[in-house]
């Protein structure tokens, strides 16, 4: 395995979008790609408070969580325990502005990206799933239009993944790194 080595400071990568826009999978290969890197998947911190999930009716897909700030103060703490040990840390996970708030009194993000495929790939992506973990179409696109409309996320680059490969898409967050190093930023 090839890894991309940095003499930089650590740094904090936030990668966000729809459910089915490649978070996880490329959250863990570019973690296994990058020098001293951990990837932390905000899902995971999510199911730690399993009373914060909650039946929503009114909500596409069923269920809503209720625990948003309890979680990034959580991530953060945790984001805080890495970089200190040195280590660069990303965050991947579909997560609401009040958990990446919450994160940002901890930690800053040095990069934000957004993964957002087109909506019939994700319908597809989706359908690809296990029933259980299958979203369906409504909550597709409540996910869309979330990381369309949010302001929150009107600083996130962008990133369309519709047509990528795994790892094409690890490469072109890399790609997008290293611009934001040129330009200032950490890497």
């Amino acid at each position: 395995m090839t890894t991309v080595k940095s003499n930089k400071q650590p740094f904090v990568l936030a990668l966000t979008g729809p459910s089915g826009s490649g978070k996880t999978t490329i959250g863990e290969k570019l973690a296994k790609k990058l020098d001293k890197c951990v990837n932390i998947d905000a899902d995971h911190i999510k199911h730690m408070i399993p009373s914060g999930f909650y039946k929503d009716d009114k909500n596409p897909g069923g269920w809503s969580f209720s625990e948003w700030e309890l979680a990034g103060e959580s991530v953060g703490l945790l984001v805080d325990n890495f970089l200190q040990k040195g280590y660069s840390v990303i965050i991947n996970g579909y997560i609401d502005p009040p958990v990446w708030k919450e994160i940002t009194k901890k930690v800053e993000l040095t990069h934000k990206i957004l993964l957002k495929p087109n909506v019939i790939e994700n319908y597809v992506r989706d359908s690809k799933r296990t029933e259980e973990i299958r979203m369906g179409q409504a909550a597709i696109d409540r996910h869309h239009a979330h990381f369309t409309l949010e302001d929150f996320y009107k600083d996130f680059t962008k990133l369309d993944t519709s047509n990528q490969s795994v790892e094409e898409s690890v490469n072109a967050v890399i790609g997008i790194m290293k611009l934001e190093q040129s330009k200032g930023e950490n890497l």
